[in-house]
């Protein structure tokens, strides 16, 4: 039983700062939406279909191997957040620039930019929080 105790005791400390949970869920979200969307939008991507869909399935499978005992995934998931969230603000704003407002390109890129925004904090969160636990801060 005090094996059980010590076993969710440390178990506890190690997730309590731990955000992975919500940065999976806005991976999967910023999938979705790209998933739900690329066939609408396949005519003004910068980039060729098959990129699109290379992206759509690495943001997947980073989402899914997000867990809290590897400082390398989240690590990567921070670099892809910031990555994104640079790309999509990037042609948000071109876009605006270009269309205006009420276009789907605009409003998809915004929409992607602001999700990344969060995943990229709680990655951050969930980085600090394991280097400081590593220090005894």
């Amino acid at each position: 039983m005090a094996n059980i105790w010590e076993s969710l005791k440390n178990e506890k400390r190690l997730t309590r700062h731990y955000y992975g949970d919500l940065v999976r869920f806005l991976f999967m979200l910023a999938a979705i939406i790209m998933l739900v969307t690329l066939p609408f939008l396949m005519g003004k991507l910068p980039v060729p279909l098959y990129i699109s869909i290379l992206v759509i399935l690495v943001i997947g499978v980073l989402a899914g191997i997000t867990n809290p005992l590897q400082k390398w995934i989240s690590i990567l998931n921070g670099l892809i957040s910031t990555a994104a969230l640079f790309i999509f603000e990037y042609y948000a704003v071109n876009s605006l620039t270009i269309s205006g407002v009420k276009t789907l390109y605009f409003i998809t890129n915004q929409l992607l930019a602001l999700v990344f925004l969060f995943a990229l904090y709680y990655s951050i969160k969930t980085i600090r929080a394991m280097y400081l636990k590593d220090t005894n801060l």
